[in-house]
């Protein structure tokens, strides 16, 4: 028989996606409601590539009667957005006096990258972590701090907790060091700008299907129309992907961004656009650890219940972005976003309950797994209108170019925790996942915060003659929140002002060099996240001060190097109150330097690079704990270093690979589990004709993870997620 869960009828009733009752017994429900949502998505995906290969043929019919344009100057590196606009700055990304790292649509296609998770593996400084603690999804440390909710669309908070995917990017750009004078609240480390695939000029489209070993297929397809001054553009996506090496894994996707733009190439436009994704997935806790190290099982052990583990999110975010430009030097933009992100999960936490290892093999004869439920529903909402001017003046001789803008927002988050029985412990070296459940589900805890903020910001950048610029910026902002528990009516509530501020010299003795000193702040209020406690609802936000210096320099035409040196400090880190461990007191110091070099750009005309190389050394300096005093922060690999290239070779046909490195991490901040370091291999081929009947076409094939390396994609204090092992994708494309 079939029982209402009230787990699944809370979720129904806050409007996200229907979830299927839970197995009772032998009850084969569930999975066929699985089943069945598998053999939809499994239609749905082939069908979104075969629509965009009609189109795409009809297309380039049409496109054959053009007269082909011969351009001789060599055309810039894919791998490189030259004036790429920097959010809420007056500046592009390579002239910002900070670190940035801009991850392009064609790298990530190069890559086989569906994912924002995947386009991150190019950059360094990044560790990803698991989703634990009421939240899931996208999760990292970026500069050794939570950026958990520091990615932006477009320059908008992305407050929701998913998957977010590469479909409808055009770059996924890291704004490394502290920018609340930018974005607010968090950014200790760097923000994640996604940058959409919005109307262009002209009428073009593309298309692909892709094939995964061992199990997986992929569709996508983007197609943009210009008529007169309206344009539209389409992206749609459809996945299903095993994940290889772990048994029962697997991520399913379905996308659509629909946007359009009025106005297009005059003074005045208006842009609308919407994402909606929906996710559902196998959620992979990992392995548990045993003596503070992962344990040596085979990476393929699962110990999650097929019958009872899911995850469901369900994404809708909304934007109109509206400009007008007055004149040469003076433009107003308007951006208003409102945004819904649904989840539900149920998953399980495997913890060692006992464990003989027989020390000669390195291997568990005997043990025993707690399966600990981690079943929690939530509803994230969104709505923010953010209001910018730009004007370019001089005043006494000095030329000036200014962003100024307001920002108001609400934001919502909805947060249901349930207890649950009736999860069946497991062998340790042999777990078995398929088997009966009769699972007792009940609420637990009912949350709700909401909170609002208003902020001021301003950034002028001045320039002194030739050689030098100065930038100053400023941003105050009122940051209130007000917590709910609605089962016990615990109610908590916080209003919080900050002013950040930034500063930097940028110094251009010859033509391609350009380095910099800069000093900025950020501030972490208690609510940041949309949550607060007893133990942290009186306290005022942590403060960070960052210091850096830097340089980028033109080696030659189209390839550019950069690094820098930098600080990042908190003086007042939250720590437990030595007189009463259950608050939290501001008398925590914490650190970290480091350093990082990248080089981006054409090494010849056909020789593209990425490579970076981040080095941090992380420190709890001062903290009422005596466990972390001196230890590194939790979920930050002192050396990370990336590097992918490609070569493109005679008849349209081209070649890559790269590496990623990932030094050893720890999982707690007692410093007491750790996870070993990895280095991954990927490879590419790929063949596009140039002429005849077949121009257009794309043949491509990865090799993921080639030396099927054993990676670590995520830690926890209590467990560790395995990385993909070795996969094949084979891909055919379609573009006019």
């Amino acid at each position: 028989m079939v029982r209402e869960n009230p787990f699944s009828r809370a979720f129904f009733h806050r409007g996200s996606v229907p979830s299927p009752p839970v197995a009772t017994g032998n009850d084969s429900h569930y999975r066929n409601w699985d089943q069945e949502t598998f053999r939809m998505n499994r239609a749905i995906t082939p069908t979104i590539g075969l629509v965009g290969f009609g189109l795409a043929s009809a297309m380039a019919s049409a496109q054959d009667a053009l007269p082909d344009i011969d351009v001789n100057a060599t055309a810039p590196s894919p791998y490189r957005r030259e004036g790429q606009q920097m959010p809420r700055m007056p500046m592009t990304l390579e002239e910002a006096p900070q670190a940035t790292t801009s991850v392009p649509r064609e790298l990530m296609q190069e890559q086989s990258a569906t994912s924002v998770r995947d386009a991150l593996r190019n950059v360094t400084g990044i560790s990803l972590a698991a989703g634990e603690g009421g939240f899931s999804g996208d999760n990292l440390t970026l500069r050794g701090f939570s950026a958990r909710g520091d990615f932006f669309i477009d320059g908008i908070r992305d407050a929701g907790q998913y998957t977010r995917d590469s479909f409808f990017l055009e770059t996924v750009d890291v704004l490394k060091g502290p920018s609340s004078i930018q974005f607010g609240r968090g950014s200790t480390g760097g923000v994640i700008n996604q940058t959409t695939r919005l109307p262009q000029v002209g009428t073009r489209g593309s298309s692909g299907i892709s094939m995964y070993t061992p199990g997986g297929i992929r569709s996508t397809a983007d197609i943009n129309v210009q008529q007169g001054d309206i344009g539209v553009r389409l992206n749609a996506m459809a996945s299903r992907i095993d994940a290889t090496g772990r048994d029962n894994v697997f991520n399913e996707r379905v996308g659509i961004f629909p946007a359009i733009t009025f106005g297009m190439g005059g003074p005045t436009s208006l842009t609308l656009s919407f994402l909606h994704q929906e996710e559902r997935n196998m959620p992979d806790y990992g392995m548990p650890y045993y003596n503070g190290r992962p344990i040596p099982v085979s990476s393929q052990t699962f110990y999650g219940l097929t019958q009872a583990d899911r995850e469901r999110t369900t994404t809708d975010v909304f934007t109109a972005r509206f400009e007008h430009t007055f004149t040469e030097g003076l433009r107003l933009q308007n951006t208003f976003r409102l945004a819904n992100y649904g989840r539900e999960l149920s998953a399980t936490a495997p913890r060692i309950s006992n464990a003989t290892l027989i020390a000669s093999r390195g291997t568990f004869d005997v043990g025993t797994v707690t399966r600990q439920p981690q079943v929690r529903t939530g509803l994230d909402t969104i709505m923010v209108n953010q209001t910018e001017l730009l004007a370019d003046f001089t005043t006494a001789g000095l030329r000036h170019s200014v962003m100024a803008g307001v920002e108001i927002a609400r934001e919502s988050s909805e947060l249901t925790r349930f207890s649950q029985t009736g999860r069946p412990s497991s062998s340790l070296p042999f777990p078995i996942a398929d088997v009966p459940v009769n699972l007792i589900t009940t609420p637990n805890s009912d949350i709700k915060t909401v909170a609002d903020t208003l902020a001021f910001y301003a950034v002028d950048r001045i320039r002194l003659g030739e050689m030098f610029e100065v930038i100053l910026g400023a941003r105050w902002d009122s940051f209130s929140a007000d917590y709910t528990n609605r089962t016990n009516n615990q109610r908590f509530d916080r209003t919080d002002t900050a002013f950040s501020y930034r500063g930097a010299l940028v110094f251009s003795p010859i033509p391609g060099l350009r380095t910099y000193a800069a000093y900025g702040t950020s501030f972490n209020p208690s609510a940041e996240s949309l949550t607060l406690a007893a133990n942290n609802a009186g306290l005022a936000p942590e403060t960070s001060r960052s210091y850096e210096v830097g340089a980028g320099y033109e080696v030659s035409p189209g390839l550019r190097l950069s690094g820098s040196i930098f600080r990042i400090e908190k003086t007042n880190a939250r720590t437990s109150d030595p007189a009463n461990d259950t608050l939290q007191v501001l008398d925590g110091v914490v650190r970290v330097d480091g350093f990082e070099v990248q080089a981006v750009g054409r090494i010849t005309p056909e020789w593209n690079v990425l490579a970076g190389y981040t080095r941090l050394n992380s420190e709890i300096i001062r903290t009422n704990n005596a466990s972390e005093r001196g230890r590194e922060f939790a979920n930050v690999a002192p050396n990370t270093a990336t590097l992918w290239t490609s070569y493109n070779l005679p008849n349209g046909v081209q070649i890559g690979g790269g590496a990623v490195f990932v030094d050893r991490r720890y999982g707690n901040t007692q410093n007491t589990v750790r996870v070993p370091s990895y280095t991954r291999y990927d490879a590419a081929l790929s063949w596009t004709p140039q002429e005849g009947s077949l121009k257009g076409l794309r043949l491509q094939a990865n090799a993921l993870n080639l030396g099927d390396a054993r990676t670590v994609e995520t830690i926890y204090t209590g467990h560790s997620v395995p990385g993909t092992g070795r996969t094949f994708v084979f891909t055919v494309g379609a573009s006019f």
